[in-house]
């Protein structure tokens, strides 16, 4: 790539890495951190190839790019904005500009290793294999084939206390319902119509089979305990589907909300990144369940709105890895933004299955920026190195479309599958 002249804006992780990778490709940059409106008019107005605005909060790189192509009507702009909706609106406006997000850049590598140890990213609904600067397209695994038994270990076990009480209480009042028409039909020689009327009557307590105070005592005995248990499980349905209609549900019993319980990933950590892994394992047929701590976090609520299930609790709390099946999933990818968090999640998990597939997110420095110490642990994936390196890709005129990890390098890689080598290392 030519050495051009780059203004950079931003601060944090992302900013900083964003900077190395320029610079290792020889770039001039120009940082500021957090200029105000005449510092960042006056480092425009003093010329630069391209200026990249890296930013973990919507709002400040929307600002800076309406500012920027306010000063420069011509200049090419890269943006890190995470909302797609917004991210398109302001390229529709301003032009020359392109918008991505740490959350799309890095998802795609993230999502490969939870699948097969050989796949370098996942793109476009197709596994991709990177080793020694080349590429291969691998089939994914057969991962729609197991839907069947993923769905139906969902209903029979269902996560939620409110869905195992709907759940139990319905197959239950089913139960007795088949069982008093049954041996009403048999015991009292009434036609099945007659039967099973009595016996929904019974079920909905309006009143009981009047035949049955003709019949057997023994057959009397059993109705009463019929009648008792039907009781409970009418408790039972009712508690868990009023709990269900009022209560803020983030699972559910059947549908996509159900918590899968075989060949699933369980995703840890529900920010930006891990909301796009979740989605981008969705849309290739895997399911998926993601736990994270805070319930009224932005991105619990919009997993919520697209049918995603989230538990929320400790990723590190062995009892609730248990709940979730680990030792029936195929992957665990812990994706919080804090690199001790992650490693504690994952030392969890190792405890409870030993075999288990790990996917480690770091990069947030907080472990002295030593990414290749964690490699024994699982797949290590240092987002803000591999977000660094495709934005500075942007920035210098790269046409690229998505970024492979091959070991310590990153190649961008452009629509037509051409790969080009970055100076900076993945990993450190």
């Amino acid at each position: 790539m030519p050495a051009r002249r780059v203004l950079l804006l931003g601060e944090g992780d992302l900013a900083e890495e964003t900077c190395e990778a320029l610079r290792a490709a020889d770039a001039d940059v120009t940082r500021l951190a957090d200029p105000s409106a005449d510092e960042l008019r006056t480092a425009v107005e003093a010329g630069a190839d391209s200026v990249t605005v890296v930013s973990r909060d919507d709002a400040w790189p929307l600002r800076a790019a309406l500012l920027v192509r306010h000063v420069d009507p011509d200049v090419p702009i890269v943006a890190t904005i995470f909302d797609p909706a917004a991210g398109g609106e302001l390229e529709q406006e301003i032009g020359n500009c392109t918008i991505t997000s740490l959350a799309d850049i890095v998802a795609p590598t993230l999502a490969g290793p939870c699948l097969d140890d050989d796949l370098s990213a996942v793109i476009d609904g197709q596994g991709l294999h990177c080793s020694d600067g080349e590429w291969e397209e691998i089939d994914l695994p057969a991962i729609r084939a197991r839907r069947v038994r993923a769905f139906a270990t969902a209903v029979l076990k269902p996560f939620d206390r409110s869905a195992a009480l709907v759940f139990f209480g319905a197959v239950g009042l089913v139960f007795i319902l088949v069982f008093e028409t049954i041996s009403a039909a048999l015991v009292l020689d009434q036609a099945l119509v007659d039967s099973f009327y009595g016996a929904v009557k019974t079920l909905v307590t309006v009143d009981p089979n009047p035949e049955v105070q003709s019949g057997p005592k023994w057959f009397k005995l059993v109705i009463s305990a019929s009648m008792l248990i039907a009781l409970l499980f009418a408790a039972a349905f009712t508690g868990g589907l009023v709990e269900r209609l009022i209560g803020r549900n983030l699972t559910g019993l059947l549908g996509r909300r159900a918590v899968p319980r075989s060949d699933h990933v369980i995703v840890v950590g529900l920010g930006q990144v891990g909301l796009r892994l979740c989605l981008t394992l969705r849309e290739i047929g895997v399911a998926v369940v993601a736990i994270d701590d805070q319930p009224d976090g932005e991105n619990v609520g919009h997993a919520r709105r697209v049918g995603l299930p989230v538990v929320i609790g400790r990723g590190a709390d062995p009892s609730l890895l248990r709940r979730l099946s680990v030792g029936q999933a195929q992957a665990l990818a812990a994706v919080t933004g804090d690199d001790l968090q992650n490693i504690k999640v994952v030392l969890a998990a190792r405890a409870e299955a030993s075999g288990l597939r790990i996917v480690l997110r770091a990069g947030s420095n907080v472990t002295g920026g030593e990414t290749r110490s964690l490699e024994r642990l699982g797949h290590v994936r240092d987002v803000h190195r591999i977000g660094g390196v495709y934005i500075a890709g942007l920035a210098l005129g790269s046409a690229a479309a998505h970024v492979v990890v091959d070991g310590d390098t990153a190649h961008l890689r452009d629509a037509e599958g051409e790969l080009e080598r970055c100076p900076y290392p993945v990993a450190a």
